[in-house]
């Protein structure tokens, strides 16, 4: 059994470099082969790359995890960060849309304008198609949620 063993641990020793074979052909050229030929040639060890090991393949798939969590977490921080800036607007906004929701709505009937002095005086048909406009753009600029 420990023949076997032997045998088989030179084969394997053994396969790890291959012998190449080198020769000049009549032409001078240099040529190349796995099995010799019949004229003089120079017998080339050429030995395996290295293989990566184990200990390797693990640091490596290790860090690649670390780099995809880390990737993970700076989307889920981005987003959450998004989403609380969206919900800080809505609240800083919620209250002058309402109003200016109620401000096209009042445009809609019949109203007055009141001075700076409290007088009242009555609005033209260009002066409410102004004010809706303007309304109109502030809310498309800033109620948009």
């Amino acid at each position: 059994m420990r023949l076997i063993g032997g045998i088989i641990l030179s084969l394997t020793v053994m396969s790890a470099s291959a012998e190449i074979y080198r020769w000049k052909d009549a032409n001078g050229n240099w040529q190349f082969g796995d099995k010799a030929p019949k004229e003089q040639h120079d017998t080339l060890d050429v030995k395996a790359p290295p293989k990566i090991g184990q200990d390797d393949a693990r640091d490596i798939h290790a860090r690649t995890q670390r780099l995809l969590e880390s990737q993970r977490t700076q989307a889920r921080e981005k987003a959450q960060a998004e989403e609380a800036a969206r919900r800080q607007y809505r609240e800083r906004f919620a209250k002058p849309c309402a109003e200016a929701q109620d401000r096209l709505r009042m445009l809609k009937g019949p109203f007055e304008y009141i001075e700076e002095d409290g007088s009242r005086r009555g609005a033209t048909a260009d002066e409410v198609a102004a004010d809706e406009k303007k309304t109109r753009k502030w809310i498309d600029e800033h109620c948009d949620f």
